[in-house]
């Protein structure tokens, strides 16, 4: 129970700590009603899982058959404390994810705030807030929903795809675990260690996905098919948007923003047709998505990276851990590129 306070509070600092040093103070384009409390989150939450480890509710077969399986992986990977001792152990709780409010300068794709915001925003209310930051303070800005949140228990958007619950799961428990080391609390200190961080949180959850699928597990059918949304035609979505976000940024480095905003305008409705219905396209939802190397939105080559790095090392667990360690960028790039 202490350990758990303790990380209950270390999950909030490192969550506060990053608006308490940004310039731009996105507490003033919105309401109180409007934002997600992390802290009354995680009270209830927490009393929600005495309730439910005590037998005073139930989850799913599914759901506790997640936990286990990525507890199980997680003993495989020793990713332990001392004394065979995981912490802090996978829970989940799976409802209506927050949504997201994440600003960009116009003149360059840079994710440098964001503010977590209730899950039922109208479309009115998310109109608004966006033209309030361009009007007042000339940024790029987009209300984006997001699949999960690193709190305790971590937040999951809810699906019927118990792969997709999985992955989000994992994901989001290596962010809890990695912010009790350097490489956790440097996310928001430099944007390079945010997309460190967040590339390395999706390879895990990847590897660990197909680890458990490699195996004969319970509810292997309803775990591990495949849901894949099949669009006619042999339209090439990924390339399209890394062509675009290639094309936007030698825009952006030209100083042609308004060229830029309405190539990323036209080029969303050219995806519309195609059967891609994305609501907004701006430097604000590439610098969101591109923070995942592995994201077609994104310019950056940290995945590659780190996918080379984990397959010189004897194993996985102890690529986690030596990456665990790093500090800052110039610490990620010299680990790198000693390998082993």
């Amino acid at each position: 129970m202490k350990k758990l306070f303790i990380f209950f509070i270390i999950i909030n600092l490192s969550i506060y700590s990053c608006n308490s040093e940004n310039e731009k103070d996105l507490n003033n384009f919105v309401s109180d009603e409007q934002k997600f409390s992390i802290f009354s989150y995680e009270v209830n939450s927490i009393y929600d899982l005495f309730k439910s480890r005590y037998g005073f509710s139930e989850i799913s077969e599914e759901h506790e058959l997640i936990k286990k399986l990525l507890l199980e992986e997680i003993y495989d990977n020793e990713l332990n404390f001392i004394f065979g001792i995981i912490f802090p152990l996978p829970e989940f709780t799976t409802n209506h994810s927050p949504k997201l409010l994440v600003i960009s300068p116009r003149n360059k794709i840079y994710r440098e705030d964001e503010l977590l915001l209730n899950h039922d925003l109208s479309v009115q209310e998310i109109k608004d807030i966006e033209e309030s930051v361009q009007s007042e303070i000339d940024y790029s800005s987009i209300v984006i929903n997001i699949g999960g949140v690193a709190a305790y228990p971590s937040i999951i958007k809810d699906s019927d795809n118990y792969g997709d619950l999985f992955k989000a799961h994992a994901h989001e428990w290596l962010h809890q675990y990695l912010i009790l080391f350097p490489l956790g609390r440097a996310y928001f200190k430099d944007p390079n260690m945010k997309i460190v961080n967040e590339t390395l949180a999706n390879i895990y959850s990847e590897r660990l996905f197909n680890s458990v699928c490699s195996k004969k597990i319970k509810l292997q059918d309803s775990i591990c098919k495949s849901k894949v949304k099949e669009l006619p035609g042999k339209f090439n979505y990924e390339l399209f948007i890394r062509n675009l976000r290639l094309d936007v940024d030698e825009l952006l480095e030209l100083g042609k923003i308004n060229q830029a905003e309405e190539l990323m305008e036209s080029s969303r409705f050219e995806l519309e047709k195609r059967g891609y219905y994305i609501r907004k396209i701006n430097q604000a939802w590439f610098a969101f998505n591109g923070t995942y190397a592995d994201s077609p939105a994104s310019s950056s080559n940290v995945d590659q990276e780190i996918e080379s790095f984990i397959d010189s090392q004897e194993s996985f667990g102890i690529a986690i851990r030596k990456l665990r360690k790093v500090k800052d960028f110039e610490e990620y790039k010299i680990l790198i590129a000693q390998k082993k």
